[in-house]
């Protein structure tokens, strides 16, 4: 009688081995969605911390040379911050130009905060994008991005 030296896995054992592997893709693949939300939220929250930043150390300075920068509640601007130009835009193009094509838009506005009319910043990847980064008061919730350019207070 002959001996069958056969190696490998039976057909039963590879299917048994992917129908694990989906059940379990089935389960990480919405969790991981959410953490790239958060992660995108976060990015976003940064780079508005960053233009806020940017933009207080430029009224600090125009209010040394006597010319201060007002904000007025409800009025603001976008700026594309992948564009250099003067003022304001200026100041969010040399924060942000190290994030080159990422560098994204920022909306500067006036807003009453805490009982005192300042300013604030939203930051966002692309015109489109639905994930608003939004500073002070920095957005803590994906499913609660504030509107561009209109002040939520968290």
């Amino acid at each position: 009688m002959k001996k069958s030296n056969k190696k490998g896995f039976t057909l039963v054992e590879l299917v048994v081995v992917i129908a694990i592997i989906g059940v379990l893709a089935a389960i990480l693949v919405p969790s991981m969605m959410g953490y790239v939300k958060k992660s995108r939220l976060k990015t976003a929250n940064g780079n508005a911390k960053t233009a806020y930043n940017a933009v207080a150390e430029y009224a600090a300075d125009q209010e040394t040379k006597g010319t201060p920068v007002t904000w007025t509640s409800g009025s603001g601007n976008t700026y594309d911050c992948k564009t250099d130009a003067s003022g304001v835009q200026h100041v969010l193009y040399s924060a942000l130009a190290d994030n080159g094509n990422e560098a994204g838009e920022a909306y500067v506005g006036g807003a009453d905060i805490n009982s005192k009319t300042t300013f604030f910043v939203h930051w966002r990847k692309t015109s489109s994008d639905t994930i608003t980064g939004q500073y002070p008061e920095a957005t803590a919730d994906v499913d609660s991005c504030p509107a561009f350019g209109t002040w939520t207070a968290q």
